[in-house]
């Protein structure tokens, strides 16, 4: 018993270190959209989550209006951007440069933080910030969705600039691209984590050193198109997939292949095995070999331009065009094929000058959420049927895609941030 006093602090300490390892193995473990994930530099949060635009831990309402289960609503401006979220926080961006950080519990501002060009020590990266202007009606400076990996979030805007900035609000780097763009309506693609690496597909396609801002490596092959890049792993290679087809080998930025798929405006998604796939007017799924030579798995056609990522959910594939219609395939099917769901239109196309939904479809539980310019969200279920549930209404519009926590919903509508949630008065 002599020894007991000196043992008891060791083994209190051993049991304490098990709790929080087995705490956090639970938190990194939860599903995208549990209200326990937590992002890391492995499982980031960024554009529609992880990418896939799936929450499968969510518990969402179905049901809201302007005012029905509507637990708060921030206004924080205008930008096609998605919001992003961790168990505490949610951070937008904004017109023009702006990060904002909301207390996730009640929508208050916790911290701004814009990024000024007067940041930037470099000369001509200053210069290039200042004197960037954006394509008239184009998609502005923060069309971009922020990413996070649980220490620092990371932001990216139409001027070529981006950002680091940690959960305080204090800065960790800043830096600034000089390139001029390669679309029509300016930079919206967001940044993305790939081992280790933070990507940014802005003119050309960029990888840094989250915590230091570091330049990596920069592909001037892979041309930016208006979509997100993915990052796919084919054995243990991994590979940066850009909407325009280009396969970039993360480790080093060498092209390893290009041109496959046919996308144009919507991001890709991986399905799994070395697979992607690539939402257009043709939809192609393919999957890439240790070679990094393509085999087309499938592919089927869709009527109308499509803007919107598709979106995989046990064997169905769906997508969605700009005219407002969905489409849903077999995604285990071999050679042409003809849609499960034909051009379903679920949106009145009401301005011909213009799309009617530039939004991604997003999966949050057993639900589909569809969302237009002009603020209705359809709720469909997730089968191949895609039953109608519910027709809801903000009053303006934003474009972008709702994410989810737990029983909470994030929508942006016109210069405001929405929580729609399970747990609002009614």
């Amino acid at each position: 018993m002599q020894n007991w006093p000196r043992r008891f602090p060791a083994a209190l300490l051993a049991l304490f270190a098990a709790i929080v390892t087995a705490w956090s193995a639970e938190t990194t473990n939860a599903p995208l959209g549990s209200a326990d994930f937590h992002p890391t530099l492995q499982r980031s949060f960024g554009w529609r989550g992880d990418g896939s635009g799936r929450f499968p831990g969510a518990t969402p309402v179905t049901e809201w209006s302007a005012t029905k289960n509507v637990r708060w609503a921030t206004v924080v401006g205008r930008s096609y951007s998605c919001p992003i979220v961790t168990d505490k926080c949610l951070f937008v961006t904004s017109e023009p440069n702006l990060l904002i950080c909301l207390d996730r519990a009640d929508g208050k501002v916790l911290w701004r933080v814009e990024m000024k060009s007067a940041d930037l020590t470099d000369e001509n990266s200053r210069k290039a910030a200042e004197t960037y202007e954006a394509p008239k009606d184009g998609a502005g400076l923060a069309a971009a969705t922020p990413l996070t990996d649980g220490e620092r979030v990371y932001a990216v805007f139409g001027n070529g600039m981006i950002g680091a900035i940690d959960l305080n609000g204090k800065r960790k780097w800043t830096t600034c691209i000089v390139a001029d763009p390669t679309t029509g309506y300016g930079r919206s693609a967001s940044p993305i984590l790939v081992a280790g690496k933070l990507i940014v597909h802005v003119s050309n396609l960029y990888a840094f050193d989250p915590a230091t801002g570091e330049q990596l490596w920069v592909n001037t092959e892979a041309k930016a198109s208006y979509g997100t890049p993915v990052s796919l792993r084919v054995g243990d290679v991994d590979l940066i997939v850009t909407p325009n087809g280009d396969v970039v080998r993360a480790a080093d930025g060498k092209s390893v292949a290009s041109e496959i798929g046919r996308g144009v405006h919507s991001s890709p998604i991986p399905c799994g095995d070395g697979a992607v796939c690539f939402g257009n007017n043709e939809v192609v799924t393919l999957r890439l070999n240790a070679a990094m030579k393509e085999q087309e798995l499938w592919n089927g056609t869709v009527t109308g331009e499509v803007f919107g990522s598709p979106l995989l959910h046990e064997n169905t594939l769906f997508v969605t065009t700009g005219t407002g219609e969905l489409f849903a395939f077999n995604a285990s099917g071999k050679g042409e094929q003809e849609p499960l769901i034909n051009g379903r239109k679920i949106f009145e196309h009401e301005n011909t000058s213009g799309p009617t939904a530039y939004a991604s479809l997003t999966l949050a539980g057993k639900y589909l959420f569809f969302n237009s310019n002009r603020g209705e969200t359809v709720v469909l279920e997730a089968t191949r049927e895609a039953k109608l549930v519910r027709r809801n209404k903000l009053p303006s519009g934003s474009g972008s895609s709702p994410i989810f926590s737990g029983g909470d919903m994030f929508l942006r509508d016109g210069d405001k941030l929405f929580c729609i949630s399970t747990t609002a008065g009614r």
